[in-house]
């Protein structure tokens, strides 16, 4: 027997809306405009007959119907994704895609990756650098390193490390003790890319907390990502509000100093994260039990 010829497209738009109770939302996931999403609900509740949002001012309403439909339609989409995963854990011999924030990447992942292969000798690493969100449903990677707040639906969160800002600089800059009135000489380096979110410290906050409101805090030169605000900084360049955990080496390498005791969670943290359905990827447990053994040897050194 063959099987109803169901309106897919369909099911995928109005799951999405049905997530987000939101168009835009679900347009945003599914990489198209939120007319065409309000199209394909409309087509499904044709389909069905039956009404699966009531309309808003300010978003969407599920109706019974709609909730109803959007609970089931859940597990089924979250079985297909348990055997998808499945069926990609059949070829763990095969390499493990990892998304990665260009910083982590640079300051932290590849100075290691010698010890990682020497651990998971098996592991055939492929590492790509960026920014943006990975859709695991669209794309070939199997975890990524992000910078947020660890929540993130259908994922596994792994807390790898939480951050901290304080002033770094060379130790050029700071051979002798860094006054309050020589910090107002030097060039402030801003690193921007934290500026995504809006509680992140900042030179201005920094310098409210530590009771130095005269200094300039806008002046200075801005960077849009953390690993060249911290190679101006090692470079003599200014002192930068920089991420403590992104500039380990560099701070056990004598490359930078933090002159002030001072520090400001940054309210973020890096998490490695993945599918669920993919918990028992033999490949991303080795690669976590690493991540996580690396972080736990830093962490006692640094006590």
């Amino acid at each position: 027997m063959g099987r109803n010829r169901y309106p897919l497209n369909a099911l995928r738009a109005f799951e999405a809306a049905a997530r987000h109770l939101s168009y835009v939302g679900a347009a945003g996931e599914l990489h198209v405009t939120p007319a065409a999403v309000s199209h394909q609900v409309k087509v499904l509740e044709d389909y069905l007959g039956s009404l699966m949002f009531k309309r808003q001012p300010r978003g969407l309403l599920l109706t019974d119907a709609g909730q109803r439909f959007a609970q089931a339609l859940h597990a089924v989409f979250d079985d297909l994704d348990g055997a998808i995963e499945r069926a990609r854990s059949s070829e763990e011999r095969g390499p493990l895609n990892i998304s990665v924030a260009p910083a982590f990447a640079s300051k932290w992942l590849v100075p290691r990756l010698e010890r990682l292969e020497t651990a998971c000798e098996d592991l055939d690493l492929r590492l790509s650098a960026g920014l943006e969100l990975v859709d695991f449903r669209s794309s070939s990677f199997d975890a990524a390193v992000r910078l947020g707040k660890g929540r993130y639906d259908g994922l596994e969160s792994v807390l790898l490390f939480d951050e901290e800002v304080t002033p770094l600089c060379s130790p050029r800059l700071c051979e002798t003790p860094l006054t309050p009135e020589r910090l107002a000489g030097l060039r402030l380096l801003h690193d921007d890319s934290m500026l995504y979110d809006p509680d992140a410290p900042t030179w201005q906050s920094w310098l409210a907390v530590a009771g130095l409101d005269a200094v300039l805090a806008e002046k200075g030169t801005h960077f849009n990502h953390p690993d060249l605000a911290l190679q101006a900084a090692m470079d003599g360049q200014g002192i930068v509000l920089g991420r403590l955990r992104l500039a380990s080496d560099d701070l056990a390498a004598g490359r930078l100093i933090a002159p002030f005791d001072l520090k400001l969670p940054l309210g973020s943290s890096f998490f490695l994260v993945y599918p669920k359905a993919a918990a028992a990827d033999r490949r991303i447990a080795h690669f976590k039990t690493w991540l996580l053994r690396e972080l736990a040897a830093l962490n006692e050194a640094s006590r």
